[in-house]
C-alpha cells in the first residue's frame, strides 16, 4: 500500500454519510411535527413549518445519496490530507457569534440573520462588496414574513421587524 493511498478516501463516502444523517434528521423532525398539537382554527397549524423542514431534509438526503451513487460509479478518490480552510471556518463561526450577539442587543431576526448569511457567503468566497448582503436581507425578510404572517410564529423583534408590523 503506497503512502498516497493511505491518505485517500472514496469520494462517495462523505455524501453517503451526510445523506443518511439528513434522512434520519428529517424522520425525527417529521415525528416531532406529528407530536405538536394541531391548529384549532382555520389556517396553517404550528406543525406545518416542521413538516416542511422535514420534507426538505428528506429531499436533501435523497439528493446526497444520488450524488454518492454517482461518485461511486466514477471511483473518484479525494485526498484526506487536505488542510482545513481556517479563514472560511472563522467567517462562518464569527457570523454565528455575531448573530447571537445581535439578537442579544435587540437587532432582531432580520438584521442578525443577514449578518450570518453575509458571513457565511464570505466564508464560501464571496466579497463583502458583492450582492451577498442584499440577498441576505431580502431572503431573511421573506423568511421573517413567512414565519410571522403565514405561520403566526414570533421571532426576535428589532427595528426592521417593527417597521414591517
Amino acid at each position: 500500500m503506497s503512502a498516497a493511498s493511505e491518505h485517500s478516501v472514496p469520494a462517495w463516502r462523505a455524501p453517503l454519510c451526510v445523506g443518511l444523517a439528513l434522512l434520519v434528521l428529517g424522520g425525527l423532525t417529521l415525528t416531532d411535527a406529528y407530536r405538536v398539537a394541531e391548529s384549532v382554527g382555520p389556517g396553517v397549524g404550528p406543525s406545518a413549518a416542521m413538516k416542511l423542514i422535514a420534507g426538505l431534509l428528506v429531499l436533501l438526503g435523497i439528493a446526497h445519496l444520488v450524488g454518492a451513487g454517482r461518485a461511486a460509479k466514477h471511483t473518484l478518490v479525494l485526498d484526506a490530507g487536505e488542510k482545513v480552510n481556517l479563514r472560511s471556518l472563522a467567517w462562518v463561526l464569527g457570523g454565528l457569534v455575531l448573530q447571537i450577539v445581535a439578537i442579544g442587543i435587540g437587532a432582531g431576526f432580520i438584521i442578525s440573520s443577514t449578518i450570518l448569511f453575509t458571513a457565511t457567503a464570505c466564508g464560501f468566497g464571496r466579497s463583502l462588496r458583492s450582492w451577498g448582503p442584499v440577498y441576505g436581507l431580502v431572503l431573511t425578510t421573506l423568511v421573517y414574513l413567512f414565519f410571522t404572517k403565514a405561520l403566526s410564529l414570533s421571532l426576535p423583534m428589532g427595528p426592521l421587524e417593527q417597521l414591517l408590523g
